[in-house]
């Protein structure tokens, strides 16, 4: 029972270290080529993003990739279960950031329709309705290449481990 907490612990430290380097060499890369501050990069995901939408991704990325982990190190009996499981989270993010489009839309409509359209207003009414669409279409720009991303990945380490299952298989028959 202790080894199982050991093994979960284990795999989620390692799913956690992937996304926390992962962002580090992003943060990186941004910042040697715009010689922007990291924290430009977080106020403004912040801003357009929203922290829910952040959260919400953060969860989904790191329970999909403790999914990848268990479908290349747990025995051939339950790598399908792990292999359904990480397609069905890779999945759910593009849900989510569609879903999150949809949402940034809708307020940006209801935004428009409730403002009084003056030529005194008209700046802050268009200022608050892009505001509104940069959200929707920023959770949809990393929403669905990271959904796709890591469906590709899984679906490749599930193949790649069927493939050494069956020659170690081979080698045991012989």
């Amino acid at each position: 029972m202790i080894n199982y907490f050991i093994l979960r612990f284990n795999q989620s430290s390692q799913a956690i270290s992937v996304v926390l380097g992962t962002i580090i060499m992003v943060l990186l890369i941004y910042v040697l080529i715009t010689n922007n501050e990291p924290s430009f990069v977080f106020n403004w995901l912040m801003s357009v993003l929203g922290d829910t939408f952040i959260v919400i991704l953060l969860f989904l990325t790191i329970t999909s990739l403790i999914c990848i982990i268990n479908v290349y190190s747990v025995e051939t009996s339950k790598k399908k279960l792990w292999f359904e499981s990480g397609l069905q989270l890779s999945n759910l993010i593009s849900t989510i950031a569609l879903t999150y489009t949809l949402l940034g839309i809708s307020l940006g409509i209801g935004e428009l329709s409730a403002s009084k359209l003056d030529v005194n207003t008209i700046n802050q009414t268009i200022s608050k309705l892009t505001e509104q669409f940069s959200m929707a279409f920023m959770t949809s720009v990393i929403g669905l290449p990271l959904s796709a991303i890591l469906r590709s990945i899984i679906v490749i380490f599930y193949e790649r481990s069927k493939k050494e299952t069956n020659l170690t298989i081979q080698k045991l028959i012989k």
